[in-house]
């Protein structure tokens, strides 16, 4: 939630370059379906007919950075579900104990621009926005999904970016956003060994 949009928008707009170059008879290994991030300390799932682009992987210390987009997008061959094209991005950074995670309204009231609804499933609070997604996805429709949640003890900023017109764009992107959070799951981690 933390990571600069700067930042964010960098690994963003080299991993939507790659996916534009992307052949789907590519022979590489095949894309990943999670990411540890975070040190180890959180897990990023796909959900199903989505992968994970690794060269846009970004982990250290502060924040984390995760993009997926469908397998099929990515050079998979597999036999898995075939998944509408869409973009979706998972930041995570180290929450502060003392600051509850947002919800819907919270997030709305941040919003950069005109909110066309908001949800709260759970623990995860959801905002559509009406524009934004095509300055961030070449093609796009304006209007795109973004998220907040918490795992463990890092907070979570997901987003859901979809061609023009797809139903990813309206309503369907709340339920593809749910289900990538749903996969988003914290892990313990073992204390560091002491020194001998």
């Amino acid at each position: 939630m933390r990571m600069t949009a700067r930042r964010a928008s960098a690994a963003l707009a080299g991993a939507v370059f790659f996916l534009a170059a992307c052949d789907s008879g590519s022979t590489s290994a095949p894309p990943a379906r999670e990411a540890v991030v975070a040190r180890g300390a959180v897990v990023v799932g796909a959900p199903p007919g989505y992968c994970v682009e690794s060269s846009a992987l970004l982990d250290n210390d502060a924040e984390s950075f995760v993009l997926l987009a469908s397998c099929a997008s990515l050079g998979s061959a597999d036999d898995g579900p075939k998944a509408l094209p869409a973009v979706m991005t998972v930041s995570v950074s180290a929450a502060d104990p003392a600051v509850a995670p947002p919800d819907a309204g919270a997030l709305a009231t941040a919003a950069p621009g005109e909110v066309l609804a908001t949800s709260q499933r759970g623990a995860l609070a959801l905002m559509h926005l009406a524009e934004g997604g095509a300055a961030v996805l070449p093609g796009g429709d304006p209007r795109h999904w973004r998220g907040a949640s918490r795992a463990g003890s890092h907070d979570v900023g997901l987003a859901l970016y979809a061609p023009e017109e797809s139903p990813l764009a309206g309503a369907a992107g709340a339920n593809l956003l749910t289900a990538l959070a749903d996969r988003i799951e914290a892990q313990p981690t073992s204390p560091a060994a002491p020194d001998p």
